[in-house]
């Protein structure tokens, strides 16, 4: 009967191994191989143990049914406690141009996708509760990624290898995979760490995030993600809580060493461009305050919008925001939407969007360590 019981402790183990995720040191590799494989091992335990003691000689031992019971539940176990359960991706959403059936309001952060002529929209708090967003952008697959822990939010590419989904977690990052292979990535920095795909690259594309109010005064109307109240409910993890002392102290579960020359959730807003070569980010609340921020050496600028920050490609242009939240060029007169789309004025062309990150300094900091932080209160 001890080797019941070892084998339900194992079963537990096995049931329980998600929460690993939160030790810093344990190797990704035995979160991929568990991830892989934890079912039929669990399964293989529990029938195992179950079909010796139905066909045992010796007739069923009634001793053993609290070890059963507990590799009973190490299968619900299994298939509960796990990051692919707590935070269920979603595959091709209902969409709809019919703004009235959603209950936003003005100040919603939305994720706004332009993509192979096909435009979509996707509201944050509906976004963070699955993680994962997979649609189709005409014949592409787009997967739009938001780990909550660092707020790091990434549309990827993903038509080659299919739609992603949440594997595991590392150093307070998400990891991806992708259904066909299960290959395990590294939402934060793009790249492959184990797997059949292993290496590869996930290629960003570039988005915005606006604030409902200034979507809804596009003229070109964008689809929108069909949601309900439920939809933009608080979010909060499986053990009640928890979140909410996470997100109001220095706690940063699955990393612990970080740079502390700033708190943890402090908003920083990186350019991750792969045209701009050198690495810069800002602190967002600087941003926000001026408003208007003109990188001239790299040539992007970039714009607030309420809580939201924009960019943009500017060489030999001066853009501003106007009063009507169109963006106007100083020099010639020519004027966009927040989009970027042309109105009006000699240059005839769209403005070149570029990809920025808002995300936590703690994270950015970790997955960016050689980027350089630009001070506007010291320019």
């Amino acid at each position: 009967m001890t080797i019941f019981y070892i084998l339900a402790l194992v079963s537990l183990v096995i049931g329980m191994g998600a929460i690993f995720t939160l030790v810093e040191k344990f190797p990704v590799k035995l979160l991929y191989y568990h991830y892989h494989y934890r079912k039929p091992l669990i399964w293989s335990l529990f029938l195992g143990s179950s079909l010796y003691q139905i066909i045992s000689s010796e007739g069923f031992d009634i001793n053993s049914i609290p070890p059963l019971a507990i590799m009973g539940l190490a299968v619900i176990l299994t298939y509960k406690v796990h990051q692919s359960n707590w935070f269920k991706a979603v595959y091709y959403p209902e969409m709809t141009e019919d703004f009235d059936l959603l209950p936003l309001s003005d100040d919603q952060e939305i994720a706004l996708i332009e993509y192979e002529g096909v435009t979509k929209a996707y509201p944050l708090n509906y976004v963070i509760h699955h993680h994962i967003v997979n649609d189709k952008f005409n014949d592409k697959i787009i997967a739009l990624t938001y780990c909550a822990m660092c707020r790091s939010i990434i549309p990827f590419n993903v038509t080659e290898i299919g739609p992603l989904f949440v594997a595991s977690f590392k150093n307070a990052n998400m990891i991806v995979a992708d259904k066909k292979t299960g290959t395990f990535f590294q939402q934060a920095t793009f790249d492959s760490i184990i797997g059949k795909l292993h290496p590869r690259s996930l290629e960003m594309i570039t988005f915005q995030i606006l604030p409902w109010a200034m979507i809804k005064e596009l003229k070109s109307k964008p689809q929108v993600a069909l949601i309900n109240e439920n939809d933009l409910r608080p979010f909060n993890l499986p053990m009640p809580g928890v979140w909410k002392k996470v997100m109001t102290s220095e706690l940063t579960p699955g990393l612990s060493k970080k740079d502390t020359t700033f708190p943890s959730k402090t908003h920083v807003v990186g350019i991750t461009d792969t045209s701009i070569k050198e690495k810069v980010f800002y602190l967002k609340s600087e941003v926000l305050e001026q408003k208007i921020v003109k990188n001239e050496k790299n040539n992007f600028t970039l714009i607030s919008i309420g809580s939201t920050v924009t960019g943009f490609k500017t060489k030999r242009i001066n853009i501003i925001l106007k009063e009507d939240r169109l963006i106007e060029d100083t020099l010639t007169k020519s004027t966009w939407d927040i989009t970027g789309k042309y109105l009006d004025g000699d240059m005839k062309d769209d403005l070149e969007k570029i990809s920025i990150s808002d995300e936590y300094w703690f994270s950015w900091k970790k997955f960016h360590p050689k980027s350089k932080l630009l001070r506007l209160s010291e320019n």
